[in-house]
């Protein structure tokens, strides 16, 4: 198991770490599968093992959200007289991503980091009853999905991810799920999208009271239009449920 976070770990350690965001879902996958797999490995192993791997999570996370809110920032049309404003608002994104980088990097030279790998040296085992684990997974998911209604917040979003990450990376484990892991993850991608536009919302508002800024006009207008890609993002979140939710994607689950 440890060979799918060491793979990552030179090009996270590049200071443009272009692997980062796939690093990040190789994380999730093994946190995800782990969770599933407590008949196979001791609990409180997994239980350890997963607070590890969501530590790194975190940091590569990092890592990727301000990259998500540089390309979202340099994406937008902007009146030439903003343009300015959009480079000093660039570069302290910028700089916010150094320190999250050098963060990441102390994190993979740290002795915690070390002995999580070592600790991940056994080869993964996969649950038995996997399709049984996975009817128990998906009647989860869904009482969340009812629980959060149609407008989700922050906080919902996350328990959405993580319980559509159990369920996807679970499918994955199986050929017979290879479908079903696919329409999961354009479900996941929306929520991403989702998160990373109420992301910006956030850095935004807080970045337009920040002393000595000239970007407060502009960070008006880009909160305006990140409100606009969240609902829009949201109806592309009900969409790719629906889908994911058809039957003909999980009659293998069936016992």
């Amino acid at each position: 198991m440890s060979k799918t976070i060491t793979r990552h770990e030179e090009a996270l350690r590049d200071e443009d770490a272009p692997d980062a965001r796939n690093a990040r879902v190789a994380v999730r996958r093994l946190r995800s599968q782990l969770g599933l797999a407590t008949d196979r490995f001791d609990p409180d192993w997994v239980w350890l093992l997963r607070r590890e791997l969501r530590w790194v999570e975190q940091a590569i996370g990092d890592v990727v959200d301000v990259d998500a809110l540089l390309s979202w920032v340099g994406r937008q049309e902007v009146d030439d007289r903003d343009e300015q404003s959009r480079t000093e608002l660039v570069e302290e994104l910028a700089s916010e991503r150094s320190r999250a980088h050098r963060r990441l990097v102390a994190l993979l030279d740290s002795a915690r980091y070390e002995r999580m790998v070592r600790d991940l040296s056994r080869p993964y085992r996969v649950p038995e009853e996997l399709p049984r684990l996975l009817r128990r997974e998906w009647g989860s998911l869904k009482s969340v999905v009812a629980a959060v209604g149609d407008a989700p917040g922050d906080q919902d979003l996350h328990r959405l991810a993580m319980r559509v990450d159990r369920v996807r990376h679970g499918a994955e484990l199986a050929k017979e799920g290879a479908k079903w892991a696919d329409a999961l993850g354009d479900v996941r991608e929306a929520l991403d999208a989702l998160q990373e536009a109420s992301l910006a919302r956030g850095w935004l508002r807080h970045s337009a009271g920040t002393p000595g800024s000239n970007w407060g006009l502009l960070a008006g207008q880009l909160i305006e239009r990140a409100r606009f890609a969240e609902l829009a993002w949201a109806d592309q979140w009900a969409e790719r449920w629906e889908l994911a939710r058809a039957k003909d994607l999980r009659t293998w689950l069936k016992a």
